[in-house]
Protein backbone atom coordinates (compact mmCIF):
# COMPACT_ATOMS: atom_id res chain seq x y z
CA UNK A 1 0.00 0.00 0.00
CA UNK A 2 1.28 3.52 -0.77
CA UNK A 3 1.09 5.52 2.46
CA UNK A 4 1.61 9.24 2.94
CA UNK A 5 3.27 10.16 6.23
CA UNK A 6 2.72 13.67 7.54
CA UNK A 7 4.77 14.04 10.71
CA UNK A 8 6.94 16.94 11.82
CA UNK A 9 8.86 15.13 14.57
CA UNK A 10 11.89 13.73 12.75
CA UNK A 11 12.49 10.73 15.01
CA UNK A 12 8.86 9.62 14.90
CA UNK A 13 8.76 10.09 11.13
CA UNK A 14 11.93 8.03 10.70
CA UNK A 15 10.71 5.18 12.91
CA UNK A 16 7.31 5.16 11.22
CA UNK A 17 8.88 5.13 7.77
CA UNK A 18 11.20 2.29 8.72
CA UNK A 19 8.44 0.11 10.16
CA UNK A 20 6.12 0.70 7.19
CA UNK A 21 8.83 -0.07 4.65
CA UNK A 22 9.85 -3.19 6.58
CA UNK A 23 6.23 -4.35 6.35
CA UNK A 24 6.31 -3.91 2.56
CA UNK A 25 4.51 -0.58 2.24
CA UNK A 26 5.64 2.20 -0.07
CA UNK A 27 6.12 5.42 1.90
CA UNK A 28 5.47 8.90 0.56
CA UNK A 29 7.28 11.51 2.59
CA UNK A 30 7.52 12.07 5.39
CA UNK A 31 6.18 15.58 4.99
CA UNK A 32 6.50 18.03 7.87
CA UNK A 33 3.94 20.56 6.61
CA UNK A 34 0.58 20.56 4.88
CA UNK A 35 2.12 22.21 1.82
CA UNK A 36 4.78 19.49 1.51
CA UNK A 37 2.15 16.78 1.92
CA UNK A 38 -0.14 18.12 -0.79
CA UNK A 39 2.81 18.62 -3.15
CA UNK A 40 3.70 14.94 -2.73
CA UNK A 41 0.12 13.99 -3.60
CA UNK A 42 0.26 16.03 -6.81
CA UNK A 43 3.05 13.73 -8.00
CA UNK A 44 1.45 10.43 -6.90
CA UNK A 45 -1.80 9.56 -5.17
CA UNK A 46 -1.43 7.70 -1.86
CA UNK A 47 -3.73 4.87 -0.86
CA UNK A 48 -3.87 6.04 2.76
CA UNK A 49 -2.48 8.91 4.84
CA UNK A 50 -1.11 8.87 8.38
CA UNK A 51 -1.46 12.42 9.64
CA UNK A 52 -0.15 14.23 12.68
CA UNK A 53 -2.46 17.14 13.48
CA UNK A 54 -0.19 19.93 14.72
CA UNK A 55 2.58 20.49 12.19
CA UNK A 56 5.84 22.42 12.28
CA UNK A 57 4.79 25.56 10.44
CA UNK A 58 1.46 25.92 12.23
CA UNK A 59 -0.39 24.06 9.49
CA UNK A 60 -2.62 21.13 10.33
CA UNK A 61 -3.05 17.52 9.35
CA UNK A 62 -6.77 18.27 9.51
CA UNK A 63 -6.34 20.57 6.51
CA UNK A 64 -4.43 17.83 4.70
CA UNK A 65 -7.26 15.36 5.36
CA UNK A 66 -9.83 17.91 4.19
CA UNK A 67 -7.94 18.24 0.91
CA UNK A 68 -7.13 14.55 0.40
CA UNK A 69 -10.65 13.16 0.64
CA UNK A 70 -12.53 15.32 -1.87
CA UNK A 71 -9.62 15.85 -4.24
CA UNK A 72 -8.14 12.35 -4.46
CA UNK A 73 -10.55 10.17 -2.45
CA UNK A 74 -7.80 9.37 0.05
CA UNK A 75 -8.76 8.49 3.61
CA UNK A 76 -6.61 9.22 6.63
CA UNK A 77 -5.77 7.95 10.07
CA UNK A 78 -4.73 10.64 12.52
CA UNK A 79 -1.59 9.82 14.50
CA UNK A 80 -1.66 12.53 17.12
CA UNK A 81 -1.99 13.46 20.76
CA UNK A 82 -4.70 15.96 19.72
CA UNK A 83 -7.59 13.60 20.42
CA UNK A 84 -10.40 16.17 20.63
CA UNK A 85 -9.42 17.68 17.28
CA UNK A 86 -9.21 14.21 15.73
CA UNK A 87 -12.67 13.26 17.01
CA UNK A 88 -14.17 16.48 15.69
CA UNK A 89 -12.87 15.54 12.23
CA UNK A 90 -14.39 12.06 12.18
CA UNK A 91 -16.10 12.81 8.85
CA UNK A 92 -12.75 12.99 7.02
CA UNK A 93 -10.82 10.11 8.60
CA UNK A 94 -11.04 6.43 9.46
CA UNK A 95 -9.95 6.99 13.04
CA UNK A 96 -6.99 7.92 15.18
CA UNK A 97 -4.00 6.42 16.93
CA UNK A 98 -2.94 8.34 19.99
CA UNK A 99 0.72 9.31 20.29
CA UNK A 100 2.94 7.76 21.58
CA UNK A 101 2.10 4.57 19.78
CA UNK A 102 3.82 1.31 18.98
CA UNK A 103 4.69 0.51 15.36
CA UNK A 104 2.64 -2.70 15.63
CA UNK A 105 -0.46 -0.62 16.40
CA UNK A 106 0.05 1.42 13.24
CA UNK A 107 0.63 -1.67 11.09
CA UNK A 108 -2.46 -3.43 12.47
CA UNK A 109 -4.53 -0.26 11.99
CA UNK A 110 -3.42 -0.06 8.36
CA UNK A 111 -4.70 -3.60 7.83
CA UNK A 112 -8.05 -2.59 9.36
CA UNK A 113 -8.12 0.42 7.02
CA UNK A 114 -7.41 -1.85 4.03
CA UNK A 115 -10.38 -4.07 4.91
CA UNK A 116 -12.69 -1.06 5.34
CA UNK A 117 -11.53 0.59 2.11
CA UNK A 118 -12.17 -2.71 0.27
CA UNK A 119 -15.75 -2.65 1.59
CA UNK A 120 -15.24 -5.33 4.22
CA UNK A 121 -15.91 -5.48 7.91
CA UNK A 122 -12.76 -5.67 10.03
CA UNK A 123 -12.44 -8.45 12.57
CA UNK A 124 -10.19 -7.27 15.35
CA UNK A 125 -9.58 -3.60 16.04
CA UNK A 126 -6.10 -3.22 17.53
CA UNK A 127 -5.70 -1.71 20.97
CA UNK A 128 -4.64 1.89 20.52
CA UNK A 129 -6.69 2.48 17.35
CA UNK A 130 -9.99 4.28 17.72
CA UNK A 131 -12.06 3.84 14.56
CA UNK A 132 -14.66 6.37 13.45
CA UNK A 133 -16.68 3.76 11.57
CA UNK A 134 -19.17 1.29 13.01
CA UNK A 135 -17.54 -2.02 13.89
CA UNK A 136 -20.70 -3.96 14.73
Amino acid sequence: MRILIVEDEALIAMLLTESLESAGHQVMGPAATATEALALCEAARPDLALLDINLRDGSSGLDVARALLPRWGVLAIFTSAQIMEACQARDIALGYIRKHYQPETVLSSIEVARVVMDGGKPGNIPAGFRPFFATE
